[in-house]
């Protein structure tokens, strides 16, 4: 089996590229960005893109499945909403420059995208390819509502989207995250001892970066709650010397949309 990851900068958000290596027949994950990286694998290999598979809905994860043309698309039911909502938003000057502050490249990726309806609505779970070399894409929930997951059982390995974001600061601030789901989520997949966890963004990691993440979400609510029944304000919690330490690199810059993050969780507890 063929697994191939490419990511464009600054975000570094992962597309991949999964393919048999009888058959000549692929699937493509979250195309975004780097998707000429992903058409030159599919060219170069000489594969048959036979399914895109969506995790979520959020731009990024999105906005370059127009590039393979007749191809079934599959998401989450769950997620239905939010590619309807993201389809329907008119890219006016303010849209794309609010989007581009976020993702620097989005002006010039937003002249060619051509995202669409996904074709296929997952209710839990669906298996794709042979019983010998199946692929489970499943939804679980947590990043968004729909957030799903692509697991190659014969390979012990996981595409994870954005349950999964390694060495960056990870985005919890979608209206519909849930945290309890995520660290669910998180703690199931470590039991299930998988050899490689491919990310969202970021590199590919063990499952032992599972344990940071969730062991970051579980400390960071303690700590709101904390700061929350003492009174503490949310502009002072989301700055408070007590917020534990992330799992992210030293160096990695904050994001502007980060307090916002931890702004929301302070709020639903």
């Amino acid at each position: 089996m063929l697994l191939e990851t490419r990511d464009a900068p600054p975000f570094y958000k992962n597309g991949y590229v999964l393919a048999c290596d009888q058959t000549r027949e692929a699937i493509i994950i979250d195309p975004g960005d780097e998707v000429d990286e992903l058409l030159r694998i599919v060219s170069g290999q000489r594969l048959h893109v036979r399914h895109i598979l969506l995790t979520h809905a959020h731009i990024d994860h999105i906005f370059a499945m127009g590039a393979f043309a007749d191809v079934e698309v599959v998401a989450a039911a769950a997620e239905r909403p939010l590619f309807e909502h993201q389809l329907a938003l008119e890219w006016d000057e303010d849209s794309i420059q609010g989007y581009n502050n976020i993702f620097p490249t989005f002006t010039e990726a937003q002249k060619t995208a051509k995202p669409f309806l996904p074709t296929i609505w997952v209710e839990t779970q669906q298996v794709f390819g042979s019983p010998k070399n199946n692929v489970v894409f499943a939804t679980t929930g947590g990043h968004t509502t729909g957030s799903s997951y692509v697991s190659f059982p014969s390979e012990s390995v996981l595409v994870t989207g954005d349950l999964v974001q390694v060495d960056k600061y990870p985005y919890f601030g979608d209206e519909t995250t849930d945290l309890t789901v995520w660290v669910d989520t998180l703690k199931s997949w470590y039991a299930t001892n998988p050899a490689r966890v491919c990310p969202g963004h970021g590199r590919v990691v063990d499952r032992d970066y599972l344990r940071l993440e969730w062991e970051y979400f579980e400390n960071l609510v303690a700590a709101l709650r904390t700061l929350k029944n003492d009174g503490v304000s949310m502009e002072d919690a989301v700055i408070h010397p007590s917020l534990p330490a992330g799992c992210w690199v030293d160096n990695c810059p904050e994001p502007r949309w980060f307090k916002h993050c931890i702004a929301l969780t302070y709020s639903r507890l």
